[in-house]
C-alpha cells in the first residue's frame, strides 16, 4: 500500500525526487517522461480531488518504471503535491486503462465547483475523461462506436467553448502537446469550432457537426502500421504513400454513413487538400475543397506543428503562425489563416 507521505516531510520529499531529476538531465525538468502504458497528468488538476479515484504514480529517473505514490481510495494529501509544484515537478503518471474513471472524477469535482472551476482545469478533465474511450474505439473494426464517441465529446467541446469564455491563447496554452490518438483530435476539433466561431458560424448544431467532424478527420490513420506513423526518421516513398492514403481511407469508411453530412464527409477527405492543388489525396484547386476542410486544414497543422511527434521536436505557437502566414494563399485560405492568427493574439 502506498505510504502517505506527512505535510512536513513533504518539502524534503519533493527536493529530493527534483535533485535526482536533474542529476538525470537537466534538459527534461519539470517535464514528463515517456512511461510506456502511463500518461501523466498535471498536479494541479489532482488537488481538485480528496480521494485518490485510481492508483497514481511517480517517477524520478527517466529510465525506471512509475512507482505508485497513492493507492486508488486512500485519501489525496495535498500538502506535499502542491510542494511538488513548487520544485517544479508538475505531472503524476496513472496507467493508461485508468483515464476514463479519473476523467469521470475529475469532472465531477469541477461540476460540483460551479463557476468557480477555471476553463483551464473543465478542459484537461475533458481531454482525459475522452482519452481511453478514444483510444480504444479508434481501433476497433467496426468505426460505428468511434463515430458516436466523436460527436458525444464533439458536443462536449462546443459547450465548453461557449461557457467557458476562454481566449483561444489560453486554450492552446492549457492543451495537451503530447503525441497521443486523443490530443491531437481533441485539439483539432476544439480549435476548429474557434475557428468556426471567428468566421460567423453560431448555430451550436452546425458547430457540433464540425467537431464531430474534426474529431475524425485522422480516422484513416489506424490502417497505416504503427511503426510507420511512430518513425523518428524520414519516410521513405512506399511509407509517405501510405500516409497519403488516409483521407481516402477514412472517407471511404464513412461515406456510406447516414449521420454525417458531405462537409463533414470532405472534412476527413480533403485536410490534406492545398489551394494551388498541391496537396492530397486527390490533389485539387482551392475552389474545389469545401470550405469545413479549409478550416480544418488550417489548425491540424497548427496542432500538428505545435505537438510532439517522434521525429521532431514541438515548435512554438508563434513559429508554427509564422508558417501559416508564409503559406497562406498557396496552401491554405488566406482568410481563414488570417482569422485564426488574429484569434491567437486576442488578449
Amino acid at each position: 500500500m502506498a505510504r502517505r507521505i506527512r505535510p512536513q516531510a513533504a518539502r524534503a520529499a519533493a527536493l529530493f525526487c527534483m535533485s535526482t531529476l536533474c542529476s538525470s538531465n537537466p534538459a527534461t525538468m519539470g517535464q514528463p517522461f515517456p512511461a510506456v502504458g502511463y500518461i501523466h497528468v498535471p498536479i494541479d488538476l489532482l488537488l481538485r480531488l480528496n480521494a485518490a479515484p485510481v492508483d497514481l504514480f511517480f517517477q524520478s529517473h527517466s529510465s525506471s518504471e512509475p512507482a505508485l505514490y497513492c493507492r486508488a481510495g486512500l485519501t489525496l494529501d495535498h500538502a506535499p503535491l502542491s510542494n511538488l509544484v513548487e520544485v517544479g515537478i508538475c505531472d503524476i503518471y496513472v496507467r493508461m486503462g485508468d483515464l476514463q474513471e479519473l476523467g469521470a472524477s475529475l469532472r465531477d469535482a469541477i461540476r460540483a465547483g460551479g463557476d468557480e472551476a477555471p476553463g483551464a482545469d473543465q478542459f484537461a478533465a475533458l481531454q482525459l475523461a475522452a482519452a481511453a474511450e478514444i483510444e480504444q474505439t479508434v481501433r476497433l473494426v467496426d468505426c460505428s462506436k468511434f463515430v458516436a464517441l466523436a460527436r458525444d465529446i464533439g458536443r462536449d467541446i462546443v459547450s465548453f467553448i461557449s461557457s467557458a469564455k476562454v481566449l483561444p491563447s489560453e486554450l492552446f496554452n492549457i492543451a495537451r502537446h503530447d503525441y497521443n490518438t486523443f490530443v491531437h483530435v481533441t485539439n483539432v476539433a476544439s480549435y476548429s469550432v474557434i475557428l468556426a466561431e471567428r468566421l460567423g458560424v453560431s448555430d451550436v448544431a452546425e458547430l457540433e457537426q464540425i467537431a464531430t467532424a474534426a474529431m475524425l478527420h485522422d480516422l484513416g490513420k489506424r490502417h497505416i502500421p504503427l511503426k510507420i506513423l511512430n518513425k523518428s526518421t524520414r519516410l521513405d516513398p512506399h511509407e509517405r504513400e501510405l500516409i497519403e492514403l488516409h483521407p481516402t481511407r477514412g472517407y471511404v469508411e464513412l461515406c456510406t454513413r447516414a449521420d454525417l453530412t458531405h462537409s463533414q464527409l470532405m472534412i476527413v477527405y480533403q485536410h490534406h487538400e492545398r489551394i494551388d492543388g498541391g496537396g492530397y489525396p486527390v490533389g485539387v484547386l482551392g475552389t474545389d475543397i469545401d470550405p469545413w476542410a479549409k478550416m480544418v486544414a488550417v489548425v491540424d497543422v497548427f496542432d500538428a506543428l505545435t505537438g510532439k511527434r517522434p521525429y521532431r521536436r514541438p515548435t512554438t505557437a508563434a513559429n508554427a503562425i509564422d508558417f501559416l502566414t508564409r503559406n497562406a494563399g498557396p496552401h491554405f485560405d488566406a482568410e481563414m489563416v488570417k482569422c485564426w492568427v488574429s484569434a491567437l493574439k486576442q488578449t
